[in-house]
């Protein structure tokens, strides 16, 4: 996805480059706000009452279904480049993100609380789609984008999000996500 690989890659150089290139990476950045979607209210606003859209999507035209953690990349691509020039975009995105989180702390890719496994059941649903389960790598790089803003561990969201990935480490240390 462009958007992905745009915003990981301007996030690298980034944090990797003390002096980047200004122009490049304004060009990067103008071409990521362009595409946060503000206006359409997806499949998520089933369960994300009274959320402002604010996010972005994986692929191009796909206003109905951004997901958080393309959403969390292009904002910390977008704070770590210009917080100030880009704080409307900035503040949208996290707003967002932080009203999509579900009941348990953590983050589903594109609905909040999407859970209901009976679903799995229907003949239909043999490639397990339905779902939208929270996951350990959404759910820390929401968690990151939210570090990297300056919200501390006093914030609720933070506070869920920390319990959330405590609560899902495996036995051997690890965490398992689903999407990398």
């Amino acid at each position: 996805s462009p958007v992905w690989d745009t915003g990981l890659a301007m996030h690298a150089v980034l944090e990797a480059n003390s002096e980047p290139d200004k122009t490049i990476m304004e060009k990067a950045a103008n071409w990521l706000v362009e595409r946060q979607i503000l206006d359409v209210i997806g499949d998520w606003g089933a369960n994300a009452h009274g959320v402002r859209p604010g996010g972005w999507a994986f692929q191009y035209w796909n206003d109905y279904y951004p997901d958080v953690d393309d959403t969390a990349v292009v904002v910390m691509a977008l704070h770590r480049s210009d917080p100030d020039r880009y704080s409307e975009a900035i503040a949208r995105g996290a707003e967002w993100i932080i009203g999509m989180q579900s009941g348990n702390g953590g983050w589903g890719a594109f609905d909040v609380d999407n859970e209901h496994h009976f679903l799995q059941h229907i003949p239909f649903a043999d490639h397990g789609a339905l779902l939208d389960p929270p996951t350990a790598d959404v759910s820390a790089r929401c968690l990151s984008m939210m570090a990297q803003m300056g919200y501390g561990p006093d914030n609720q969201a933070v506070a869920r999000a920390i319990r959330y990935l405590k609560r899902g480490q495996e036995a051997n240390g690890s965490w398992f996500g689903s999407w990398g």
